[in-house]
């Protein structure tokens, strides 16, 4: 194999790495623009109207860049004069950033997000700054051996393009197989009135029974025994139909099996989806446990997704506030009991049935704290040393 050979090679590896960047970051935009806002604006950046316009503006601005030069390196007009020459500046900047990040923060190389292909395939600062030493190595090689009259056919660009399109939304299909829940499964889901009065009927019956000789209406006990029957025949089947709720319930229960330790269908409980690299989940987990101190908020449970590193970090974003939670890193069982939503999906669970749901389209922290008569949040200054009471911030 020839050195133009390997230039070649080399565009493609690196146009694949600007367009997978690119166009993973365009499918999971929000994650991306809560990683700059907290970069830029401070952990504080949902408060900052003004400021998430132009983080957005900036963010775009940034896909849209990293899009036009994978693309402009499948071709070769003003190749070695612009496109390779700004490739390996972004690959440098974004190294220089990503060592920063590191050093600045305990355990900065190896837990967390670094952003760079978005949400869809989380990688640390470390694996980062690996993949970028090897880009830019990649290119230094292509600016030595490129020659003009190596030209890409007309149809590789928009082939790629599309390749690395349906590669990357690959990541995000999600399985809609039913599966009908067992018998324990269905008991499981009643409530614990429902349940004594199943025992209260099969009580009723043995006794009618074991007293049938005693009786000589036995035509009336039959009657009895028939409407006892009817009625139990009714109640299957209108347990039978599933409401939106049971099937919530029995997705969380097949694919977070831990949950019915909980006992959600009892009461009022708060199920929170979060995934552990999401910034936004980040900001609605730490208003979360700032609500809790009102004691108006109704016991949490998390089902989280990621790695143990990416849930440590999570917590401590929190100020390692840990409720009770089980953690996942299966994206397909993740997405599933999403139902189609974007994470974080927040529900409010009472007696085995969804009362109110927020997802990061609808959630709003002066909405929920509305929502269950918290007026003022309890939090700590930032010396950590003295209290202040805050009223619930812009809705983000």
């Amino acid at each position: 194999m020839n050195k133009n050979t390997l230039a070649q090679i080399g565009r493609i590896l690196l146009s694949f790495l600007f367009v997978f960047g690119a166009v993973s970051k365009l499918v999971s935009m929000p994650f991306f623009d809560g990683m700059v806002a907290e970069l830029l604006l401070g952990k504080d950046y949902f408060d900052n109207p003004v400021g998430m316009i132009w983080v957005q503006w900036l963010t775009r601005i940034l896909v849209a860049a990293e899009l036009v030069l994978g693309l402009a390196l499948l071709q070769n007009k003003w190749f070695k004069k612009i496109v390779l020459p700004a490739t390996l500046g972004m690959l440098l900047l974004f190294t220089i950033h990503l060592l920063y990040e590191g050093f600045r923060q305990v355990n900065g190389f190896i837990e967390g997000n670094c952003g760079c292909f978005g949400d869809v395939l989380p990688m640390t600062n470390l694996e980062s700054i690996i993949k970028n030493g090897i880009g830019m190595l990649i290119g230094i090689f292509v600016s030595v051996t490129f020659k003009k009259e190596d030209v890409f056919k007309s149809w590789v660009a928009p082939t790629l393009l599309g390749v690395i399109t349906l590669f990357t939304l690959s990541f995000g299909i999600k399985s809609y197989e039913a599966e009908s829940p067992s018998v324990l499964d269905e008991l499981g889901t009643m409530s614990g009135i429902e349940l004594h009065k199943a025992d209260s009927i099969a009580e009723a019956a043995i006794a009618e029974s074991e007293s049938f000789f005693a009786k000589p209406e036995i035509i009336l006990l039959e009657a009895e025994i028939s409407k006892l029957n009817t009625d139990s025949v009714k109640r299957t089947k209108v347990a039978s139909v599933k409401t939106p709720s049971d099937i919530t319930l029995e997705l969380l229960s097949k694919y977070a099996p831990e949950i019915k330790s909980q006992h959600i269908t009892i009461g009022t409980k708060m199920v929170c989806l979060f995934s552990m690299t999401c910034s936004h989940c980040q900001e609605v987990y730490r208003d979360l446990s700032a609500m809790k101190a009102s004691g108006k908020l109704p016991n949490l449970y998390l089902v989280n997704y990621g790695s143990e590193y990416e849930q440590n970090y999570f917590f401590s974003q929190a100020g390692d506030s840990k409720d009770p939670h089980t953690r996942t890193e299966d994206f397909t069982h993740f997405k599933r009991m999403l139902e189609g939503k974007t994470y974080p999906r927040i529900l409010v669970i009472k007696n085995g049935k969804i009362e109110k749901e927020w997802d990061v389209d609808t959630y709003e922290k002066s909405y929920v704290m509305r929502y269950f008569g918290i007026e003022k949040l309890e939090e700590k200054k930032s010396d950590g040393l003295e209290l202040e009471l805050q009223s619930g911030g812009s809705p983000w």
